[in-house]
């Protein structure tokens, strides 16, 4: 599913978590809580958009972007070739 900052339903930009409500609200099958969701982003709105959503956060960031901007991340990434799936209690990229 792909929800745009152009779409209809979008009236507030990042951070605010709209976009991934709107989202959310149009799975087939809504998660039971928004704790279930795992967003992967590499701006401090969009993470602070995810976290206000409820949502979990892994950012990937530009390397130069200030360290502090990258407090509110959950888990972060140089790139998303070190993501494991495991850590998030997912299943790892080998199991069927």
């Amino acid at each position: 599913m792909i929800v745009k900052g152009d779409d209809p339903a979008i009236k507030n930009g990042k951070p605010s978590p709209e976009i991934f409500l709107v989202a959310t609200s149009r799975f087939p099958t809504p998660p039971v809580s928004n704790s279930n969701i795992l967003v992967f982003e590499d701006a401090p709105n969009g993470v602070e958009a995810a976290k206000a959503a409820g949502m979990f956060a892994v950012m990937i960031p530009d390397p130069q972007l200030d360290k502090e901007k990258q407090k509110l991340a959950d888990q972060v990434l140089g790139t998303m070739e070190e993501f494991n799936p495991t850590e998030w209690g997912l299943p790892s990229y080998d199991q069927e």
